[in-house]
């Protein structure tokens, strides 16, 4: 079992939490038997901060889900009657984790949903649950689960690699505005770039065969892939261009510009040249055909055609 105190946080204090909010719940008459316990998010993957959240998830069988999510509904600990979310709303919250580490929560899912998400190939539930770590798993009922994943089958791997790969130039090419910079499409101009950096940033881990996390994490955790501890600071330049993080006395058309010059334009950039080079490299050697990578975005129909598969 994991220790918490790896991560930052009293175990005592969490088994607390536990106890007082997840254990107490209606609708399941043993929940130490039907409870799996997992911290999941930047705590469980060892990208936290000290200000971090304390992220729980609590998996049981589809029939202990259903009742506690009636229970819970019925007395009045959860709002909604299809999911199961909770955030302690009371104004002593911070008697647990402290006020800086924001307010303790925890998700209640069902193992059929845990399943289904490793079936589907669901990127982000993937990595949530391949990197949670555990506090308490009845009868490893969790763990026969992650068990049984082997990776990405090599067609779809290639297929998601592909997905990613157009569609951050489809940010770039289809939704950026070219022609003019009237500034009623400098939304557009500023969702293209850091649409355009989230894609790459989740092609980064798929070519090496890893699912990716929730949008929130990806920057902290493609760090840890070769093209993300290459690349992470160009990208990173980019969004901070764009947001108005840096050469704020510039005009916000020509930072977006500047930004899209370093994603887009390979004769106007060396460093988008080169990244590029290594991301065409990398395909090829994830099992993307040469010649595809190398018609690179005229393969474009085949994301808007469908072909793809839907969006992820």
């Amino acid at each position: 079992m994991w220790d918490p105190e790896s991560a930052g946080t009293d175990g005592a204090v969490l088994w607390r939490s536990i106890e007082e909010q997840i254990y107490s719940l209606p609708g399941v008459d043993s929940p130490r038997d039907a409870f799996t316990m997992l911290v999941t998010g930047s705590r469980a993957a060892g990208i936290y901060t000290e200000s971090s959240d304390v992220d729980l998830d609590v998996l049981c069988p589809e029939p202990v889900y259903l009742s506690v999510q009636r229970a819970a509904f019925e007395a009045g600990r959860v709002k909604s009657e299809r999911s199961f979310w909770f955030v302690l709303r009371d104004e002593d919250w911070h008697r647990y984790f402290g006020a800086r580490m924001g307010r303790p929560h925890f998700s209640l899912t069902s193992l059929d949903r845990v399943e289904e998400q490793f079936r589907d190939y669901d990127d982000v539930g993937i990595w949530i649950w391949t990197n949670g770590q555990v506090l308490a798993d009845p009868g490893e009922q969790s763990e026969r689960i992650r068990r049984a994943w082997a990776g990405y089958p090599q067609d779809l791997l290639v297929r998601k690699i592909k997905y990613r790969w157009l569609l951050a130039g489809f940010w770039d090419v289809e939704v950026y505005p070219h022609h003019h910079s009237r500034d009623d499409e400098l939304l557009a101009a500023g969702t293209a770039i850091l649409n355009s950096v989230n894609e790459l940033l989740r092609f980064f881990l798929l070519v090496e065969g890893r699912p990716f996390p929730y949008t929130e994490k990806l920057m902290r955790v493609a760090l840890t892939t070769q093209l993300g501890r290459e690349f992470a600071p160009m990208l990173q330049r980019a969004v901070d261009l764009t947001v108005g993080r840096t050469d704020t006395d510039t005009p916000a058309w020509r930072r977006v510009e500047r930004a899209f010059e370093m994603l887009c334009c390979y004769d106007l950039s060396a460093d988008c040249r080169r990244l590029a080079d290594a991301c065409a490299q990398a395909m090829i050697e994830a099992g993307v055909p040469r010649a595809w990578v190398e018609a690179d975005y005229d393969n474009v129909q085949e994301l808007l055609s469908g072909s793809l598969g839907p969006v992820p």
